[in-house]
């Protein structure tokens, strides 16, 4: 497929709190808008890496653990997309750790705030900061597996829902 490298500093503006960096939404809607979707109606896939911004006064600074999915939440957002992929290696968000209970189930859909609240409690598969950007505009994030791309994933939404595969 035709990809084209884009420079994530080009893209995500930041605060200059290097190390724990914040998005500075509508600096970087404008960044996103104006680099990558010419990219877009060439018909290539911007390709950039995550975890790193710029500040405003050109500084490069980083997001912080999670930042690479926290920066393809905030990409998305900035960017108005209509679903934002998280790609790992589960099949998603599950109803316990299978470490420790094999019979652990993928969640199908679940709500932004059950997302951060089990995030917060420890569930390894989201950082608590990645779907932060999304709530706003109200975008859909799907967490997939890389290993497994037949499986549906979890769907996190502001509604959200209990149900859970298998």
């Amino acid at each position: 497929l035709p990809g084209e490298h884009v420079d994530s500093e080009e893209v995500i503006v930041t605060d200059s709190r290097f190390g724990e960096a914040s998005p500075l939404m509508d600096e970087t809607r404008q960044s996103a808008r104006r680099v990558l979707l010419p990219l877009v109606d060439r018909n290539l896939i911007p390709v950039m890496g995550g975890f790193i911004g710029r500040s405003r006064e050109g500084a490069t600074t980083t997001l912080g653990r999670g930042g690479s999915d926290y920066s393809a939440a905030i990409v998305g957002a900035a960017v108005g997309a209509e679903e934002i992929q998280i790609w790992t290696d589960v099949d998603g968000m599950l109803t316990c750790d299978p470490r420790l209970i094999p019979e652990a189930r993928v969640i199908d859909r679940i709500s932004y705030v059950e997302a951060a609240e089990l995030a917060w409690f420890g569930a390894k598969v989201l950082h608590p900061k990645t779907i932060a950007p999304a709530v706003e505009d109200k975008i859909p994030v799907r967490v997939v597996n890389t290993h497994n791309v037949s499986s549906p994933g979890t769907l996190v939404t502001e509604d959200g829902g209990s149900h859970s595969h298998g």
